[in-house]
């Protein structure tokens, strides 16, 4: 038995003495030179049959159970390489035995499935029903949707050292906003993350224009891409539009997508995409077509300025054509100077020229404008339903004060019979 003594820190230490502790330590065995030497050449004779690459099978010592590192190596290989460029053959090549194999076994199925649940959006219905949203009155007809990106759409984001995210608006965002407001139900679906996003949307929009907004939880994720999947938002996808600077981010839905030039330069204040489609997609809203991919197939690989060039194209075609058509609008000034020459002499007085009115031009259509035999359907846009309803609240109140005079009148006529009857 040994005794310990324990110090004591500080100035406790030169004041008290050593405090006995009792620890039981079991003395060591004195080793002669030879048992030293034996057990040196033990441990030799393992390391040479542990790193011998002749000798494979298994050495009991008294240390326990090796294993040679050429057979360490080997079950590595196939325990971790072999899988693996067999997974990588199979996934890159969909008819390579391995793909066909995993296929059969179910496991392709099963790995497909468990991504897909994993990947999609977070819920089934991103937009909530039309008659269950506050402040909206439930007997107004559901408008057009328009689905927004943010960015590079509506807003263009640059990093910097000194002063980190900053965000410019695309010119005439504002503009565009509160006139899209009048005729769409506005969704920003971006995939971006929404602590990230929302404070960024919330500055844009003051005027709260965006009814709605999804973020990266609301997109499929899909070949490194988030795709925005307009069949999730609970509304009819032949009356909504996309606009986006991402082709990949419309696989779902091309039909649908009004592609726009990426704004990645803040310092372009002279971009005026959002300005020159706004008489496009205002246009399509307040004829109420019902079947927007077949009229946007029309400006198929066309991005939203060359859409906006053919619109204004179709537009000045039509008017040249219906000025130079006498049928279209029952004659015209030059068409009429141009076939006097081959009329005779009048006899009466002619008209002065400052006395003469040409018609009026006819209006033009939206079927003209947007092309395709399509018929409109629908309410149109929300001015033109307000204006309908109070067009329908103003002959309603007209119909009730004619029954009203009707049956004052029948009640007039028999008091007068009543009152004839009684003098007789």
């Amino acid at each position: 038995m040994i005794r310990f003594a324990t110090r004591l820190p500080g100035r406790l230490q030169a004041r008290r003495n050593f405090a006995d502790v009792s620890v039981s330590i079991p003395i060591r065995k004195e080793v002669s030179l030879t048992e030293r030497v034996a057990l040196r050449a033990a441990r030799k004779e393992r390391g040479r049959k542990l790193l011998n690459p002749a000798n494979t099978s298994e050495s009991a010592t008294a240390g326990g159970t090796y294993i040679s590192s050429n057979a360490l190596k080997y079950i590595c290989y196939f325990i971790v390489v072999v899988p693996s460029g067999l997974f990588a053959w199979g996934y890159n090549d969909d008819d390579s035995p391995p793909a066909k194999f995993s296929e059969y076994i179910g496991l392709t199925g099963f790995i497909s499935n468990y991504t897909d649940e994993v990947c999609k959006p977070t819920h089934e219905k991103l937009l909530p029903d039309w008659n269950q949203m506050p402040n909206v009155p439930h007997d107004i007809p559901i408008p057009h949707t328009l689905v927004l990106d943010l960015e590079e759409t509506l807003v263009s984001s640059t990093w910097s050292r000194k002063h980190g995210w900053r965000h410019a608006k695309r010119p005439g965002v504002d503009k565009f906003l509160h006139k899209m407001a009048q005729y769409y139900e506005i969704v920003l679906y971006s995939p971006s993350i929404d602590a990230i996003a929302d404070p960024v949307v919330t500055s844009l929009d003051k005027s709260v224009c965006i009814m709605h907004r999804l973020y990266r939880d609301s997109c499929h994720f899909k070949n490194g891409h988030y795709i925005k999947d307009l069949n999730k938002l609970n509304r009819n996808v032949n009356r909504m539009i996309l606009l986006d600077d991402d082709l990949e981010a419309a696989q779902f839905n091309p039909d649908n997508l009004i592609r726009v030039k990426a704004y990645e330069d803040p310092t372009d204040r002279a971009d005026n995409t959002l300005e020159r489609i706004t008489p496009f997609l205002v246009e399509l809203a307040r004829k109420g077509h019902s079947d927007i991919p077949v009229i946007l197939s029309q400006y198929r690989g066309m991005d939203a300025d060359q859409i906006a060039d053919e619109y204004d194209r179709r537009i000045h075609d039509l008017k040249s054509s219906r000025f130079e058509n006498p049928s279209m609008l029952g004659g015209l000034v030059n068409n009429s100077r141009s076939a006097a020459s081959s009329m005779p002499v009048p006899e009466m007085t002619p008209v002065a020229e400052e006395e003469f009115r040409p018609p009026q031009q006819q209006q033009l259509t939206a079927k003209d404008l947007v092309g395709g035999d399509l018929t409109p359907t629908g309410s149109g846009g929300m001015v033109q339903w307000m204006n309908r309803r109070a067009k329908e609240k103003e002959e309603q109140s007209m119909r009730k004060m004619e029954k009203w005079n009707e049956i004052m009148l029948k009640k007039q006529q028999e008091r007068q019979a009543a009152e004839q009857k009684a003098a007789q």
